[in-house]
């Protein structure tokens, strides 16, 4: 019978990024361990794994973060890098794992989990997907040229004070510090999923700093590196849509990428208006998402839900008759002519697929 608990020692965390590697990785890719440092943190001290006689194996990341919506601070956490011995399958281990996890998020009065997966063991756990987004295929020909008195260039050090204001500055968003920010674009976590590396581009107009965005993209002149056949992709972003947009026409306008992807979610409506002469493809939030406390929840977002006037006990009320699954619909599905919303819900939240990938 496994033991299963958080993982405790450097030896176990060693152990941990070579099971990972081995699932996940090939010989040309950067290790997990580079690629998701917070997910094998000893300081963080959150993953989980499964020992039977001291041997680990199996895995499951689990990262706590704070996504905050408007004036609201959510206490969240990410589960990733899952995997299990191949001897070890079939054995429930992944299962016990998450009902590891879900317990250890209740204790720490987290409110909701993403799931970065589809497999039927989250949605046995009862995790659903959510939100809507649309992916926008940007090209030379259908994007805007950058405004008069725009310059875009690559970031400098001198640039990551302002970077951070930017970022902060968001409606919805996760929170990064300073170093948050200089650590998720170094250690390149999606991006290494598809051997594509990390570009911090920047849109400056009368000598301030305007726009930011990461875009992941194979190395220059190198396409045949890369592990799909997508298209660079813009990982994160903050700023003025203007100056953003200015950002893409610059990259696609000197011929190194045919096109560029930007995942817009529903209600960043400046950047719809902006894109709507472009092809797009509608899609739900990337992974899955568990709700592990609806009270703590609308606590939670009551910050938020005050400036509408609601309250917490408003929000619970109204949600609590339903099922888990309709309670995500109602908290994270588009207005739609079925389903109006409120003037809080649905709730903004985040694209998953940024810096803060798990």
């Amino acid at each position: 019978m496994a033991n299963i608990r958080l993982l405790q020692t450097a030896v176990e965390k060693e152990s941990a990024i070579r099971l990972a590697d081995s699932v996940f990785r090939n010989e040309r890719q950067i290790s997990m361990g580079t690629a998701y440092p917070n997910v094998f943190s000893l300081s963080l001290g959150q993953s989980f794994g499964a020992f039977v006689e001291d041997r680990l194996v199996a895995f499951m990341g689990f990262v706590p973060a704070i996504i905050q919506i408007g004036k609201a601070r959510l206490r969240i956490y990410s589960v990733g890098a899952v995997c299990t011995h191949a001897e070890a399958r079939g054995k429930g281990y992944a299962s016990g794992l998450m009902s590891a996890v879900i317990e250890h998020a209740q204790a720490s009065e987290a409110s909701l989990i993403l799931v970065s997966g589809h497999r039927s063991l989250y949605e046995r756990a009862g995790c659903y997907p959510f939100g809507s987004m649309k992916r926008y295929s940007l090209s030379a020909r259908n994007v805007q040229g950058a405004a008069s008195g725009i310059q875009v260039r690559r970031w400098l050090p001198t640039d990551l004070f302002r970077l951070t204001e930017l970022a902060r500055a968001r409606f919805s968003c996760y929170e990064q510090s300073l170093t948050d920010i200089a650590a998720l674009i170094c250690s390149e976590a999606y991006a290494s999923n598809v051997m594509f590396h990390h570009q911090v581009w920047v849109a400056e107009q009368g000598g301030q700093v305007k726009a930011f965005a990461v875009i992941a993209a194979p190395d220059e002149g190198d396409v045949s590196e890369s592990l799909s056949a997508r298209s660079p992709f813009v990982v994160e972003w903050a700023g003025d849509t203007e100056a953003l947009c200015a950002i893409y026409a610059h990259n696609l306008g000197a011929g190194v990428w045919d096109q560029l992807e930007v995942q817009v979610n529903w209600y960043e409506r400046q950047l719809h208006e902006y894109f709507r002469a472009i092809p797009s493809e509608t899609l739900q939030n990337s992974g899955l998402i568990h709700l592990v406390n609806l009270r703590q929840l609308c606590v939670q977002l009551e910050p938020y839900l005050m400036e509408t006037n609601r309250s917490a006990s408003e929000l619970e009320a109204q949600l609590e008759p339903l099922d888990d699954e309709r309670r995500i619909r109602a908290l994270f599905d588009p207005p739609s002519s079925g389903h109006p919303g409120t003037e809080d819900l649905p709730l903004p939240f985040p694209y998953t697929v940024g810096l803060n990938y798990v």
